[in-house]
């Protein structure tokens, strides 16, 4: 039977010898592995069992002509991959909690004494412990155990002991319980990063299931360009501008699209094909294109907090658009305020797939080229959803209406407290109260919802203090209906304000139905 090299090949190795090969950089730890999470109790309990001879599960290993980009410390311990550079080479896809608490243990440096990996082993009751004074005859350090010169030197400290002969035993048993202890590894072979995905998923204990950015971070990592390190620099340019917590994922797609390629998974993939200097360019560029589009988000939208766009979709759209059109006239610039406003309202994201992501794509670019005029026909529209659905920043209808809300910019809330902005920093169901007739039907729904950030949820008004009721979408009639808890009328009269304010903004008639509120 032909054997692939793909099927895994299972063989018995020394533990010693494997936390060796990761200190090397022989066995390497690809940046798409979670981060080492364990706690101190999970490094002692790994530790007694390896001395008491416990299993302590196998090690999976992808031998791979790939470079990936793989971590070059783990918490101060650094991890010598500069003096391994053959390929193919190995990854570790499962075992690194393991294989990191041995290595941290083992090779910490002696000026490293308050970390976590600032294990010793108390001779007299056989445990591993973190001790408060090390100075101790009794508690070797582990990071003495392999260089033998070092491993002689501590056990000469306790020479004139009186428990000598019975510490020398058992530092020697700690040495050989290390040294001796086997493990299964199983290795697989040279398969694609997208065909080791699944695996790695499968046996990975928290379940984490890799992203298209995990994947694109290992495959496009060379000398010349890091993903993840490009990804933090355009975050950290949104953040000066005050748009904090980018999704990585709208990071990828406008990086992707700055490529000229398409945003959709496969479309993404393809940026593997792109050298260092392509990769380099399409990231600065999508850099530049997004600080752009998130700064029309704040100066026309009135948008301060990335959590406030709906559909991350149409803040890769407008970064592409301003890509490939940097400074629009005031005309351009007000149609896209209107088709912002549009795909919003609308839920047009809200089931978009591949091929109509590839469409308006495309679209997008050939309106930033003047190829086209318009991005959306003048139709007749329904905002059933946006009024009406039960209140709820999570969703992005009530996302909508709140920024709706907050579009209006008003001053004072309606018993005449200032309202300074504050609550358009961060989307919070706090900043938000209930204004509408007693009902529990019409209560929970957006219709209900007015701006009102000191936490207090009002359900009445009196209309003589209230000054500043049109920024808030409402009339003298609205609040003569609350206060005669006419909850149908009060639904009607404020629909019919907010589908009026969506008519001017989107240039589109609109249609809604009104819940039955008897």
């Amino acid at each position: 039977m032909t054997v692939s090299i793909k099927d895994p090949k299972p063989e018995i190795m020394r533990l010693e010898e494997l936390a060796l090969l990761v200190k090397a950089g022989e066995i390497k730890l690809p940046r798409f592995q979670r981060p080492f999470v364990w706690k101190e109790p999970d490094m002692l309990k790994l530790l007694d069992s390896i001395y008491n001879g416990y299993p302590i599960g196998s090690i999976l290993i992808w031998n791979s002509s790939q470079k990936l980009i793989s971590e070059r410390s783990i918490l101060g311990l650094n991890l010598n991959i500069e003096n391994s550079s053959y390929y193919p080479t190995n990854y570790l896809l499962d075992g690194q909690q393991r294989l990191t608490t041995l290595c941290g243990a083992l090779f910490r440096s002696n000026t490293n004494t308050n970390n976590i990996w600032n294990i010793y082993f108390d001779l007299d009751k056989e445990e591993f412990l973190y001790p408060k004074d090390s100075n101790l005859v009794n508690l070797f350090p582990l990071n003495k155990l392999i260089k033998t010169s070092d491993f002689i030197k501590q056990c000469m400290k306790f020479d004139h002991h009186e428990k000598r002969d019975e510490y020398y035993r058992r530092a020697e048993r700690l040495l050989n319980s290390i040294k001796d202890y086997k493990i299964a590894v199983v290795k697989i072979g040279d398969m694609t990063i997208d065909e080791v995905a699944p695996i790695f998923e499968r046996i990975n204990s928290t379940g984490r299931k890799l992203t298209i950015v995990d994947l694109m971070m290992a495959a496009t990592w060379s000398d010349g360009f890091d993903l993840t390190l490009e990804i933090q620099k355009i975050r950290d340019c949104c953040k000066k501008i005050g748009f904090e917590e980018i999704q990585d994922g709208i990071i990828l797609r406008s990086i992707s699209a700055s490529a000229n390629l398409g945003i959709n998974k496969d479309d993404i993939q393809k940026l593997r094909n792109k050298n260092s200097a392509e990769l380099c360019y399409a990231a600065e560029t999508a850099r530049d294109s997004l600080v752009k589009a998130l700064s029309f988000l704040r100066s026309r939208i009135g948008v301060y907090d990335i959590s406030y766009i709906p559909y991350g979709f149409q803040l890769t759209h407008l970064a592409e658009y301003f890509r490939n059109c940097p400074e629009p006239d005031k005309d351009k610039l007000n149609h896209l305020v209107s088709w912002f406003w549009f795909t919003s309202v609308t839920r047009y994201f809200a089931s978009a797939n591949t091929g109509q992501v590839s469409k308006d794509l495309n679209l997008i670019r050939d309106y930033a080229k003047g190829k086209i005029v318009r991005l959306f026909d003048i139709v007749e529209i329904d905002i059933t959803q946006l009024l009406y659905d039960k209140f709820n920043l999570r969703n992005a209808t009530s996302t909508t209406f709140a920024l709706l809300l907050n579009s209006m910019n008003p001053n004072q809330t309606f018993d005449n407290k200032s309202i300074d902005g504050g609550h358009l920093k961060y989307k919070a169901s706090k900043f938000f109260a209930t204004l509408a007739p007693h009902n529990e039907l019409i209560e929970k729904l957006n219709i209900s919802k007015i701006i009102y950030p000191y936490q207090d949820d009002f359900i009445s008004i009196d209309q003589d203090t209230f000054t500043d009721m049109e920024k808030h979408f409402l009339n003298k009639e609205c609040i003569r209906f609350i206060s005669n808890n006419s909850s149908n009328e009060y639904t009607i009269e404020r629909s019919r304000i907010i589908a009026s304010a969506i008519e001017s903004l989107t240039g589109c008639k609109v249609r809604y139905n009104i819940p039955d509120t008897n």
